[in-house]
């Protein structure tokens, strides 16, 4: 597996969506790791982080069981190592927006969406095509 490909860390409670999801990104180009809820996505964080692999974006539910994605968000912000974080949610509304913002998530999308919604996000947050020219 190629090291310069983007690495993701897709969180969701939702076991088809985390496979349809992952499934795409792969597809993409991007590598993928798949946590169910916000403690093994934690967990999986940490332990990437120590093996000098971090991840290059964090993909997350905000309605998750055992730990929510807000939850998540702030633990990982607590860590201190900087990260993008991508937020997913089927319950949006304009406070949970402003709150997300101000946890410095770089995008919400609100479910269902298409596949391609969450690549040009992704795109988007990594600052361009180019950005991503040596997935594949």
């Amino acid at each position: 597996m190629s090291k310069n490909r983007k690495y993701i860390l897709l969180v969701d409670d939702e076991k088809g969506f985390l496979f349809t999801a992952s499934l795409f990104l792969r597809k993409s180009g991007y590598r993928v790791k798949v946590a169910e809820n916000g403690k093994e996505a934690l967990k999986l964080f940490l332990e990437a982080c120590s093996a000098e692999e971090p991840f290059d974006l964090l993909v997350t539910d905000i309605r998750m069981p055992e730990m929510t994605g807000s939850e998540l968000i702030d633990a990982i912000r607590l860590s201190g190592i900087p990260v993008p974080v991508f937020a997913i949610t089927s319950y949006l509304s304009a406070e949970l927006v402003e709150e997300l913002k101000n946890k410095g998530c770089e995008a919400v999308i609100e479910k269902p969406f298409l596949p391609e919604e969450l690549t040009d996000h992704i795109l988007t947050i990594f600052g361009s095509p180019e950005a991503t020219a040596n997935m594949t």
